[in-house]
């Protein structure tokens, strides 16, 4: 499975494969960035037709942060938090 992540130059990357390691152009090797989402999701739908359609990494509502593959997460309202960014425990 496969997602796209924003990274901080504002441009997208796509990690792919059980640890999520960023995918390379297979013609030149190099990491592959986009300019949006849609970007992505196009160059990817042509590298693997096959593929469900890419999907951005689930974040944090409060601070925008992606959430790795070990990171514990709660939802509240149809949002994924941190257990420490949830309104209830930023209310306390």
């Amino acid at each position: 499975m496969a997602q796209a992540r924003r990274v901080k130059s504002g441009k997208w990357r796509i990690y792919s494969g059980p640890e999520f390691d960023v995918v390379r152009d297979p013609q030149s090797g190099a990491v592959a960035y986009f300019t949006s989402l849609q970007e992505a999701r196009r160059w990817w739908q042509r590298l693997q037709p096959d593929d469900p359609p890419l999907n951005e990494a689930i974040k944090c509502a409060w601070c925008g942060a992606y959430f790795g593959r070990r990171m514990s997460y709660t939802t509240y309202a149809g949002h994924y938090y941190h257990p420490e960014h949830t309104p209830q425990a930023r209310n306390r």
